[in-house]
C-alpha cells in the first residue's frame, strides 16, 4: 500500500515539474522580443516606395538572388558603404515586392558585430529578453515589420533584415487559416 502511495506521489511530482517546466517556456515565447517603435522603412527609404523612385539601384546579378520568389526582386546600390553603430555592412540588398520596397537585407562579419547591432536594435526598436539573446536568430515584432538578426558561427557572416510584412508574397495573417 505504501508503495502505491510513493508511485502516485512520484507521479504526481513529475507531473507538475513538466508544467512548471512547459509553464516557463511559454512565459519565455510571450516575452518575445517586441518593437516598441514601428519603423516606417530603413536608411531614408520608407516601405511601399515603387523602385522607380530609388535612385542608383541595379538589379543584382545572381539569378537565384535577383528573383528569389515570383513577383520579388532584389537590387544592390553599387558602391554603398553602410555603417550602423561601427558596423559596417559588407553588402546591403533591397527586396522590391511588386515593384514596392517590402524589405532590406544587410550582410556584416564577426561575432562583435553581431553584439554591436543587438545594441543598436534595442536602442531603436526595442529590449531583447534576456533569453532570446543566446538565440542563433533572433526577431523583434511589431504591427508590419520584423527585424531578424542571425550569425552563423561557421562562415562568421551574419544577417540583418527588414521586412515589411504588407509587402511579402506570404501570407502573415494569423487569423486567416483558409490555406490549410
Amino acid at each position: 500500500m505504501m508503495r502505491e502511495g510513493k508511485s502516485a506521489g512520484m507521479i504526481l511530482i513529475g507531473m507538475m515539474a513538466v508544467g512548471l517546466l512547459l509553464g516557463g517556456l511559454a512565459q519565455g515565447l510571450a516575452e518575445a522580443a517586441r518593437i516598441t517603435k514601428e519603423p516606417s522603412g530603413f536608411n531614408g527609404y520608407t516601405w511601399g516606395t515603387p523602385l522607380v523612385q530609388v535612385a542608383g539601384l541595379t538589379r543584382v546579378k545572381d539569378p537565384k538572388i535577383a528573383e528569389p520568389l515570383p513577383g520579388v526582386e532584389v537590387y544592390e546600390k553599387p558602391g554603398e558603404v553602410l555603417t550602423v553603430n561601427g558596423v559596417t555592412f559588407t553588402q546591403v540588398l533591397y527586396r522590391f515586392y511588386k515593384s514596392q520596397l517590402g524589405g532590406i537585407q544587410l550582410t556584416y562579419e564577426g561575432k562583435e558585430n553581431r553584439e554591436k547591432l543587438i545594441q543598436w536594435i534595442e536602442e531603436q526598436y526595442g529590449k531583447l529578453p534576456p533569453v532570446e539573446r543566446k538565440q542563433k536568430q533572433i526577431e523583434w515584432h511589431g504591427e508590419s515589420t520584423v527585424i531578424t538578426l542571425g550569425y552563423d558561427v561557421v562562415t562568421k557572416l551574419g544577417q540583418l533584415w527588414f521586412t515589411y510584412l504588407v509587402l511579402t508574397p506570404f501570407d502573415n495573417s494569423t487569423t486567416d487559416t483558409s490555406g490549410y
